[in-house]
């Protein structure tokens, strides 16, 4: 992010990575709603959203042969939802 910002503000930068890819299972699949609000914020959004991804905006469970809402994530920032994503779509 750091790296991104400098750049954008027209500092001379480079980004080291220790690793040639993304392939490693420690690395997140999940982009949550506050990390897609920055991404909004940064005008980022609608060119990440582009990429392969599934959204994930609420949870529902069978309990007792009733379907219940354990997760609604349409009260949270201007991004309400979980987005799957694969890093190395990314």
């Amino acid at each position: 992010m750091l790296g991104y910002l400098l750049a954008r503000a027209g500092v001379e930068t480079c980004v080291l990575e220790k690793h040639g890819d993304f392939l490693r299972d420690f690395r997140g699949d999940t982009l949550h709603p506050s990390t897609i609000e920055i991404m909004y914020e940064f005008g980022l959004l609608d060119a990440l959203l582009v990429l392969p991804h599934d959204e994930l905006s609420s949870v529902r469970v069978n309990i007792g042969g009733e379907a219940v809402t354990v997760a609604d994530l349409s009260h949270l920032t201007a991004c309400k939802f979980v987005a799957l994503m694969l890093q190395w779509h990314s």
